[in-house]
Order: C-alpha cells, then sequence, then structure tokens
C-alpha cells in the first residue's frame, strides 16, 4: 500500500487522480453493459445457424477425420479480445493453446499480450483483427477467411472462448477427409451441390460463431475488470477522505491555537 500523503495538498491531488481514473472505468463499464444484450443476441443467432447448417453437411458427408499428430499440417486459430480493459483474458486464453503447431491470432488485445512471448510468436503465420462490436463481425469473418486460406493448411482446427467464459471451445474448421454418412438424405438438388452450399455456410457460420464468442467474452471480461477497478477506487478514495478529515481538522486546530497564542500574548510597556 502506497504511503498516505501527508499535507492537505497532496491528499487532494491524489484524490482527484482516483476519482478521474474512476470516471474512466464507469465510462468503460457503462459502454460494455450496453453493449452486452447486442452481443448476447448475436451469439445466440450465429450458434443457432451454424447448428443447422453443420447438421446438414454431416448427413450429406458424415462427421470430419483429423490427424493432430502431424504438426506441419496443421493450423490451430485462436480467436481472442480485440481490446484493452479486459483483465487477464488474452493471457488465460494463450495459456490453453496446444504446445506445438502454427498459430493464427484472431484480436488486436491477444496480439499484444503474445508479443511478450518470443517462442509463441515464432509459431504465428498470420495475425488479423477481431470484431469490436456486432456490426464487424461479417467483415472480420472475411478477413479471416482470407488469411486462414492463405495459409495453406489442410487441418484448420479453431479456438475460441465458450459461453462467454475464458475456458477454449475446439472445433474443427478445415479437414482433408471425412467419414462416410451412414444413411445420407435424399435432396432435389444434386448432392454434391447441396454438400458445397452447406460446407460454405458452415465454415462462414463457425467463424462468426468463434468472432462474437469472443466479443461476447471480453464483453463480460471488460464487465468484471471496470466494476473490479470502480471498486477499488471507491475503497481507495474513502481511505484518502479520511486521512482529509484528519488532516484538515488538524490543520483547523493549529490555526485555532495559533490565533489564541496571539491573543493571549503579552502587551508590550506603553510609551
Amino acid at each position: 500500500m502506497p504511503e498516505a500523503p501527508r499535507d492537505l495538498a497532496a491528499v487532494e491531488a491524489r484524490m482527484a487522480s482516483i476519482t478521474a481514473v474512476q470516471q474512466v472505468m464507469s465510462a468503460v463499464w457503462a459502454l460494455a453493459r450496453a453493449q452486452q444484450p447486442r452481443v448476447e443476441a448475436a451469439a445466440a443467432e450465429a450458434t443457432a445457424y451454424l447448428d443447422v447448417a453443420e447438421q446438414i453437411v454431416e448427413r450429406l458427408a458424415g462427421s470430419p477425420k483429423v490427424d493432430l499428430t502431424d504438426d506441419d499440417d496443421v493450423l490451430w486459430v485462436l480467436v481472442g479480445p480485440e481490446r484493452a480493459f479486459c483483465g487477464p483474458l488474452a493471457r488465460m486464453l494463450l495459456e490453453q493453446l496446444p504446445a506445438s503447431g502454427a498459430l493464427g491470432l484472431v484480436g488486436h488485445r491477444l496480439r499484444e499480450v503474445a508479443a511478450q512471448e518470443p517462442d509463441l510468436l515464432e509459431r504465428v503465420v498470420f495475425t488479423v483483427d477481431a470484431a469490436s462490436t456486432p456490426d464487424e463481425l461479417g467483415l472480420r469473418a472475411d478477413a479471416l477467411a482470407t488469411a486462414i486460406l492463405a495459409a495453406g493448411r489442410t487441418t484448420v482446427m479453431l479456438l475460441h472462448p465458450d459461453q462467454g467464459g475464458p475456458e477454449l471451445h475446439r472445433s474443427v474448421l478445415l479437414a482433408a477427409a471425412r467419414a462416410t454418412a451412414a444413411e445420407p438424405p435424399e435432396t432435389f438438388l444434386p448432392p454434391d451441390e447441396v454438400l458445397e452450399a452447406a460446407v460454405l455456410e458452415a465454415v462462414a457460420g463457425r467463424l462468426a460463431v468463434a468472432l462474437v464468442e469472443a466479443l461476447r467474452a471480453e464483453v463480460r471480461a471488460r464487465l468484471v475488470a471496470a466494476e473490479a477497478a470502480r471498486s477499488s477506487c471507491d475503497r481507495r478514495l474513502g481511505e484518502l477522505t479520511q486521512t482529509w478529515r484528519a488532516l484538515r481538522q488538524g490543520s483547523i486546530t493549529q490555526e485555532l491555537i495559533e490565533l489564541t497564542s496571539g491573543r493571549r500574548a503579552p502587551k508590550g510597556p506603553v510609551t
């Protein structure tokens, strides 16, 4: 704990600084709180759409078959926070990465934290921005898809926060092969055309889910971090207020003593 200031001016200056920080964190909290309903709604919508697209793909082509033993052929794509003020979220996500394999990092804040680990940066083959609002999901998904295709890996594993928390969800984005479907459904169009369209929608849907889930976790983490910072500011301001009152009372007492002493001082001889 920092040493308490010993004069009124220093206490007042520190109180002003903490109040400024408190106002900033209150604004951060309010913005995150206002954004949260839109993000939650976007996450629910994206997840529902993805479930339908993936069900169609699995009925037509079966489940994906992946081989994660060949590091040279696997790309791990981690989607994390884009902005700051989200506590330790980026660090917690990076700690859950596989120990080997090429990496794609999505999110500016995620890249900032990863930059502190040289060994991790050696594995990164691309970095792109994540979405900071639900309106950016489509644009960021397109940029991410372009970066993934440019990486040229046959197996792509997607990692993103799950259900708004820091735990990572792992899914197969691209795989070289799939298990044969036991009973493929009948289709009005040629099965290959339906499958191609369904795969495209499933890939786009999974990218959208990854981005919106990362944003969802970021907003929730920002609410927690901002609330903790506000509480800390409240506590410190309370302590400083008590110190200010004690110093102020001491100052008033000293002034009264000096005033009283001046009045009681003996007068000089009259000439």
